[in-house]
């Protein structure tokens, strides 16, 4: 099959004059028509590695004052509160205005969040927080960049929320396959958050209404992109392609590797068996062990409720209280294996600070004490410790906040995911693993809107934001090699023959982001990349600097974006290893140095 791609380019991301033209483009626009079918597993995976950590999505307010600036003082004193969500009206569902399906809708609401706290006024940084696969209902995540790098800098901060993620859709609730191939796409999400920055924030009346377009001014305002996971390559690409008006990037354990295809899928999870290890020594090895000694005894039960029976999964007389889509053993032996691999990925993002507060520890003691349990015992242990460390991890009671929930509570949440002495499999699996919708899971609702993030990201990992993680020899799990193929069949599965073949490469085609291409080959500048080193994301983002403005930190003790994510006002640095609060201290002076610099090459 040939792909054809249409891309127009020449495009700027700020009108000229005619600001308010809707029909100007803002990036280049590309078209990919497929078609192919089949079903399978490994989305249970992809749906569920990169969502950012429900509970770091509230913040406290701060009784630091804006430093004042040039008139409209009104105005920025109107914005101060960065939990009050703003909403822009007239957000275009498509920027490019050819998508396929001819029915969309021309405007959406668009939520986003914005604090002036701090802003200076015209002439100080703007600090754009990208938003990613998650919504945004508790406030402004990254309390770093709001009560820290703002308070530095005079800065304004503004986080919009991600297209097709939260109660506020583009399509409403339920959009078919085929109208979101073209407008559910990184490159639309980024037209967003610039049309919002530049046209919208920018109107009378509006915050930035006196920021200059006009490096030279005194008034002009740098653009700072700031970005985390899925996010933190945005914020990235809004450097790299837009240039002209996003003045640097902030890339925190920003996987560009991985999109562009060019690691090996296996270092994903070679990397959260070292975690494991690193988190309690010898944990891989018990993990291993375990999960050897389920599949042999799976595979040798003489059908499949007799396996289920044996390792503890409800199956009910006739096999009624599988999931519909456990034929064999096999799979029940692969659903399993998955199930760990998600549960460990999640456990990775969050093995910081180093400790026994984390989920990373805690769910390795289940597999390592007491010395003497079977392998059957551990297996149960470890699904009540996984699922209490699930809880935890979404509604903020862990380790350091236990007073958000209590253990009435968490007994209570146990109990409806424990039938007697059986573990219930059905709730770990979405649409697509059922026979019908009727039997998937509860959507989430907020302000009377209903939304599944879960499907969402999906639905990107089966189009063009496509990674693979495979397991190998060197991980603690069983063998699996990760494919194209494999994906194409779950992805079909889950959404239908509409949804069309991967394409894995497409946007590194269009944007060159890989090593030797025009990340450095162009002359960009000014993107700072920073990687925790336990986070598994780690594997397929940028380690060193590629240049002396295309810069890398690495935090040794650090996981997935502890730098953003792992401080607030509540939790603080008084928690951060030595590494984090010197690589902290780092970044702020990288960016104050490069808005120092923005502000004087306007000048020469």
């Amino acid at each position: 099959m040939t792909y054809s791609l249409s891309i127009r380019d020449g495009y700027s991301a700020i009108p000229d004059d005619d600001v308010a033209d809707d029909n100007k483009a803002m990036t280049s626009k590309f078209n990919i028509r497929t078609a192919l079918a089949g079903s399978g597993f490994v989305l249970l995976l992809l749906a569920v590695v990169a969502f950012v950590d429900p509970h770091t999505s509230s913040s406290s307010s701060s009784s630091s004052s804006s430093s004042g600036g040039v008139g409209g003082m009104d105005v920025i004193e109107r914005y101060k509160d960065e939990n009050a969500p703003l909403f822009y009206e007239e957000q275009l569902v498509d920027h490019y205005g050819d998508a396929r399906s001819k029915d969309l809708p021309r405007y959406w609401r668009h939520r986003y969040y914005m604090s002036t706290m701090h802003y200076g006024g015209p002439g100080y940084p703007i600090l754009l927080v990208v938003g990613g696969e998650g919504a945004l209902n508790n406030g402004m995540l990254y309390p770093y960049v709001t009560h820290d790098l703002a308070r530095r800098f005079g800065a304004a901060v503004v986080q919009p929320e991600h297209r097709f993620y939260g109660p506020y859709q583009p399509l409403g609730e339920n959009p078919t396959v085929f109208d979101r191939l073209d407008v559910f796409t990184p490159g639309q999400a980024m037209a967003d958050m610039l049309r919002l920055v530049n046209v919208h924030l920018r109107d009378v009346g509006m915050p930035f209404e006196g920021c200059s377009r006009e490096r030279t001014s005194d008034n002009y305002c740098p653009l700072v992109a700031i970005g985390a996971s899925y996010p933190g390559f945005l914020s990235a690409m809004l450097r790299l392609l837009h240039s002209d008006v996003v003045d640097m990037s902030y890339a925190s354990s920003a996987p560009l590797l991985m999109y562009a295809q060019v690691t090996d899928n296996r270092a994903y999870y070679d990397i959260v068996t070292n975690a494991a290890d690193r988190s309690s020594p010898g944990c891989a090895r018990a993990v291993r062990k375990t999960f050897d000694d389920v599949n042999e005894l799976i595979m040798n039960s003489p059908s499949l409720v007799d396996a289920a029976n044996a390792v503890g999964v409800c199956a009910g007389d006739d096999g009624e209280l599988l999931p519909r889509t456990f034929e064999t053993n096999r799979d029940l032996a692969d659903a399993l294996n998955l199930m760990a691999v998600y549960g460990f990925a999640n456990n990775d993002m969050g093995v910081y600070p180093p400790g026994h507060n984390n989920a990373m520890y805690k769910v390795c003691r289940s597999f390592q004490y007491p010395p003497d349990m079977n392998s059957m015992e551990t297996l149960r242990a470890y699904f009540m410790e996984q699922a209490l460390a699930d809880y935890e991890d979404e509604h903020g009671c862990d380790g350091l906040h236990p007073k958000n929930c209590t253990t009435g509570e968490k007994d209570s949440y146990l109990a409806g995911l424990f039938s007697g002495d059986c573990k219930d499999m059905r709730p770990d699996f979405g649409p697509g693993m059922y026979d019908t919708e009727e039997d998937a899971p509860e959507k989430e609702e907020y302000d009377g809107r209903k939304y599944d993030d879960g499907e969402s990201w999906e639905f990107q990992t089966c189009t063009n934001l496509i990674f693979l993680a495979g397991t190998g020899n060197r991980s603690m799990f069983p063998e699996h090699v990760a494919s194209y193929e494999e994906l194409e069949e779950d992805c079909v599965g889950r959404f239908g023959p509409d949804i069309g073949k991967p394409r894995p490469t497409e946007l590194n085609d269009m944007w060159h982001f890989a090593p030797g291409d025009a990340l450095v080959g162009t002359g960009v500048s000014r993107i700072l990349f920073t990687n925790g080193m336990q986070d598994m994301w780690s594997g397929g983002s940028y380690l060193e600097d590629l240049s002396d403005s295309i810069l890398a930190i690495n935090m040794i003790n650090a996981a997935h974006h502890s730098d953003l994510t792992h401080t607030s006002l509540e939790y603080n640095e008084e928690h951060d290893t030595d590494d984090v609060k010197e690589a902290k201290e780092r970044i702020a002076e990288i960016l104050g140095t490069w808005i120092e610099e923005v502000k004087l090459e306007g000048k020469v």
